[in-house]
């Protein structure tokens, strides 16, 4: 198959559309940790931030009640729409769903532990 020269002018400058009348962004959604297991529990937590560190330490965005916790345990990026989740060399690792995970994204219903606290991950509507 031959190639066809494609001629694209001099102006090659970036065009921004209008927005279309009527139509309104998405709001983004409420995320939720839900603690179920572990000291503390039930409890309730709304992911608000971009950048949210859980641990021990007295200085991080979420603080939690266990020994089996590091002091900062571990982080939660917000991307677009969705929460990542990354292991900050903890000492006892993070748990998705059963499995030792070191960085992954969350899901609905998702299941994640640190030491003893289990929390259950909602997106909202």
């Amino acid at each position: 198959m031959a190639e066809v020269p494609v001629d694209f002018g001099e102006d090659l400058t970036t065009r921004v559309a209008k927005p279309i009348g009527g139509i309104r962004p998405r709001p983004r959604r409420a995320h939720v940790l839900e603690l179920i297991k572990g000291a503390g529990a039930p409890r309730h937590l709304e992911l608000k931030a971009e950048r949210i560190v859980l641990g021990r330490a007295e200085n991080v965005d979420i603080v939690v009640d266990s020994e089996e916790v590091s002091r900062q345990h571990a982080r939660f990026s917000r991307i677009d729409d969705e929460y990542q989740l990354e292991d900050l060399e903890s000492r006892n690792g993070v748990y998705l769903n059963g499995l030792k995970v070191h960085l992954a994204v969350l899901r609905e219903g998702d299941e994640v532990q640190f030491g003893d606290l289990v929390f259950l991950y909602r997106e909202g509507n």
